[in-house]
Parts: C-alpha cells; sequence; structure tokens
C-alpha cells in the first residue's frame, strides 16, 4: 500500500522538508520511508504551540483553522483511492471528496463545534448539510465530528469496548449515539498499537539499566533513578503519564491520599491540564512522597521503567497507550476497565493465569483505593505472582502488525461499498 500523511506544517517544522504544491503548497517530509505532507497555511498553523499558545489552553477559532485544513485535505485526496481521517479536525473533509473515506474516532469529548453559518461558508459544503439535521448541523451549531460520521464509508474507533460505548453511551459520544447507533454500517473498533522496537526496556538508552521479561533486576535501577530525580522517599512507586484532567480519573487519589501517603504510597505524576492545581497542591503537602512535572519523553520512559504500578482510573477511555508502555516495560496497570482499557488490562482476581493488572469498574475513589491496595499486597506477600503478571504483560503484542490487516479489510471494504 502507498500512504502518504497529511498534517498541517506547525511552526516547528518551518524548516523541515521540500516546498511543493501537490495540488496545495506544503512541504513534503520524508518519515522513515512515509511521505508526509505538511499543508502550508500560515495564518491558521503558524502560530506558538499546537491547539494553544501554552499547553492546556485552546485558540479560539479551532474551527476556523480546521476548516481550513479540511478543505485542503479533500483537495490532496483526489488522487487517493481511500481518505483516512481523524476525529473531528479532519472531519468535514468527508463532505467534500467523492473519495471513499473512512473516519477514526480518538475521542469524542472533542467533537469541535463552531458557529454554523460561518463554518459552512468556510468550508463551502452543500447547503443540505447545513440545513437542521445536516451532517454538519448539530443544535444550531456546526459539529466537525458529526460531519465525518455521517459523510464517512466507514467509521472505526480504537478499541472494541469503545466501539460498543459510542452508539450506547451519550456521555462518551458527546450526544452523539444516536448518529452513531443509525450508521447503516456499525463503527469497528480497532485496538491501537504502539512503535515496539523504539519502545523496549532491552535497548532502551534513557533507562538506567537494560532489562527483560526474562532478566528483570535492571527495573530496580530505574526505580532508584526515578526516586531521586523526583526526590522522593522509597515505597511502593505509582506512575502516571497524560493529561492531568477529569477525565483521567486522577480526582479520585484527592479524597484518600494523605492515607495513601501514610500508609507508604509515592506518587511521580507527568503532563499538564486542568488538574495542575490540584496535582501541585498533593506535591506542595507531601514534598516527600508526591512529585508533579511537565511531560517530556526522556522522562515518561523512566516512569514507565521505574513504577511499580501504573495509574489509569479513567473515567471512560477509548483506547490509552500509556498501560501498554506500562506493560511493555514491567509496570502492571491500576486501571479502571473502561473502554480500551477493558480490552487490554486483564485483573488478577477475574483470570490468574493470564493477568496483567489490577481493574475496578465502578468510578469512585474508595473502589480506586482498594485496589491500590490490592496491588501492594500482591507485590508485598506474593513476589512470584507479581514477577509472573510482568512478564505476561511484556510478552503481549501491542505492535501495529497485528492492527495493520484489520486496518486493510476496513479499507477495502470503504472502496468496494
Amino acid at each position: 500500500m502507498d500512504v502518504t500523511v497529511v498534517m498541517p506544517r506547525y511552526r516547528h517544522l518551518a524548516d523541515v522538508g521540500e516546498p511543493v504544491s501537490i495540488p496545495t503548497k506544503a512541504r513534503l517530509i520524508d518519515n522513515d520511508g512515509v511521505p508526509v505532507l505538511a499543508i502550508e497555511d500560515e495564518e491558521a498553523f503558524d502560530r506558538p504551540g499546537i491547539y494553544g499558545p501554552t499547553p492546556g489552553t485552546v485558540y479560539e477559532d479551532e474551527w476556523a483553522r480546521w476548516a481550513r485544513f479540511a478543505t485542503r485535505v479533500a483537495e490532496v485526496a483526489s488522487g487517493f483511492d481511500v481518505l483516512h481521517i481523524n476525529d473531528g479536525q479532519s472531519g468535514p473533509a468527508a463532505l467534500l471528496t467523492d473519495v471513499p473515506t473512512v473516519l477514526t474516532i480518538h475521542n469524542a469529548a472533542y467533537p469541535l463545534l463552531g458557529p454554523l453559518k460561518e463554518a459552512a461558508a468556510l468550508l463551502g459544503v452543500d447547503p443540505i448539510h447545513r440545513r437542521l439535521g445536516g451532517a454538519l448541523e448539530w443544535y444550531g451549531d456546526a459539529n466537525y465530528l458529526k460531519a465525518g460520521i455521517e459523510g464517512a464509508a466507514r467509521v472505526t474507533t480504537v478499541s472494541p469496548s469503545f466501539a460498543e460505548q459510542l452508539g450506547e453511551d451519550p456521555d462518551v459520544s458527546s450526544g452523539l449515539s444516536q448518529v452513531i447507533a443509525w450508521l447503516e454500517h456499525p463503527v469497528t473498533g480497532i485496538l491501537n498499537g504502539i512503535d515496539v522496537d523504539r519502545w523496549s526496556p532491552a535497548t532502551d538508552p534513557v533507562i538506567e539499566a537494560p532489562f527483560t521479561k526474562g532478566k528483570l533486576k535492571g527495573r530496580k535501577a530505574s526505580k532508584e533513578a526515578l526516586l531521586a530525580k523526583a526526590e522522593l522517599t522509597d515505597g511502593f512507586l505509582l506512575g502516571n503519564v497524560g493529561r492531568m484532567t477529569e477525565q483521567k480519573g486522577l480526582g479520585l487519589l484527592d479524597p484518600h491520599l494523605d492515607r495513601l501517603v501514610e500508609e507508604g504510597f509515592r506518587f511521580v505524576l507527568v503532563g499538564n491540564g486542568d488538574l495542575d492545581d490540584t496535582v501541585d497542591g498533593w506535591a506542595k503537602r507531601h514534598p516527600e512522597a508526591v512529585w508533579h512535572s511537565v511531560y517530556s519523553e526522556e522522562l515518561s520512559r523512566l516512569v514507565f521503567a521505574g513504577s511499580d504500578a501504573y495509574l489509569m482510573p479513567s473515567r471512560f477511555e477509548p483506547c490509552g497507550l500509556g498501560q501498554m508502555y506500562a506493560m511493555r516495560y514491567g509496570s502492571l496497570p491500576i486501571a479502571r476497565l473502561t473502554g480500551g482499557l477493558a480490552d487490554t488490562v486483564i485483573d488478577l482476581d477475574e483470570d490468574p493465569d493470564n493477568a496483567t493488572g489490577f481493574g475496578f469498574r465502578l468510578f469512585d475513589p474508595t473502589e480506586l483505593l482498594k485496589t491500590i491496595r490490592r496491588a501492594r499486597r500482591v507485590h508485598d506477600r506474593t513476589r512470584g505472582q507479581w514477577r509472573s503478571m510482568q512478564r505476561v504483560g511484556m510478552s503481549r503484542d501491542w505492535s501495529w502488525d497485528r492492527a495493520a490487516g484489520e486496518y486493510l479489510e476496513v479499507y477495502r471494504a470503504a472502496v468496494s461499498g
């Protein structure tokens, strides 16, 4: 298959690649043999940051920026057999081309809304799509994710369980569950993958010592390095890398955090978001036990390699990658079993022979507390069971090779349909 990736030319890509015009102005970048077209649009994307000028902020004209991008994507798509778009940002492109389109929903919580009249004019969509009940219209606004869902030949999402939730739970679909449920072809859930060559504890240059599922001793050096970097005292170390938002569920820690610190639990939390003030408050109250830092890939690798367990108590989770990286590096997930987490984390009590972590289902602080304590009991009392779970998790196939064939089936169905 010949694949070309299309993305905006953000400011940090200003000097990367060669200028081209095919058919729109862009820069052509060779990404390990895969051509990437970075669309030139100084007004829309030559700005600080990706979504906003600083982490956690969003530009007020997101609807206009991505409308401009969607129109250019549709222009480029004319030379291809299939157009694969992602989320609301490029969703309207499905209404602007005759090329069979596949839409993947990564997170329906961000459908991307805008003023209907202005967005429709900027996109140049057919008037039928902006009428009441049209593909673009949503309670008087323009809804870019809805446009993609209704315009696509096939819709996918990033885990089988989340595919079911999208058609059943308006809370995770931003109210679009009925639109999804009425689709002629049901949403296909294809679990995400990770680059297992770049993310391997046997060859990772960042961690303190290499290790494998057969020789786990090297993890101790990474834990010691992580505790030293965070200036934390020793204890059962819980890590998390991601957005500090309500969706990710870290707020469930708040009612019991002081008790957990007293019991010897330690926390390294990497990322930013709406809960920054709360998390920073924990770190100020317990500097020996809680550390919060902005994201870096180097630090995230150390968290995966050095934490005893990895926290993912999400309210909802389309797929999640953190639990895959964590298992790859021998950190056992403590997760709420929803969406992709239910498809990837196998709870010890439910399937001891194939267990990879510890799960709970009720989105409740006490349920998280009990699950964290259960994990440490296994760690402290049955180390053989703990090591067995680490090896099972490190043996799981998280590669994209697993998912590629499923996407090819979807592409062929879109073309034949």
